[in-house]
């Protein structure tokens, strides 16, 4: 399902060294994203959308099982929108 991907307004963040810093100034959570969860970051806040993010991923990483991009790709998007990080709604149309 084509999602939209937000990064919430308390969030900051900054690519240090290659790996992705994220501040949460709501709750003052700090996290520091290396490999794939920086990759697939950097992504979201690119494109903000499922399809995109997951179309870019596939490329990044020929030869991975897309489905299991995209289940890992789910995972980490559940887990930042329920700590408030990120806000998923459904994409409009066109």
């Amino acid at each position: 399902m084509h999602m939209k991907i937000e990064i919430s307004e308390d969030v900051v963040w900054r690519e240090l060294g290659g790996e992705v810093v994220i501040l949460d100034l709501a709750t003052n959570h700090y996290f520091g994203l290396t490999g794939s969860g920086n990759d697939i970051w950097r992504l979201i806040a690119e494109y903000g959308s499922t399809d995109k993010a997951l179309s870019e991923l596939n490329d990044a990483y020929d030869g991975v099982d897309p489905e299991k991009l995209r289940e890992d790709f789910e995972k980490f998007v559940n887990e930042l929108s329920q700590k408030g990080m990120l806000r998923v709604s459904a994409a409009e149309n066109g």
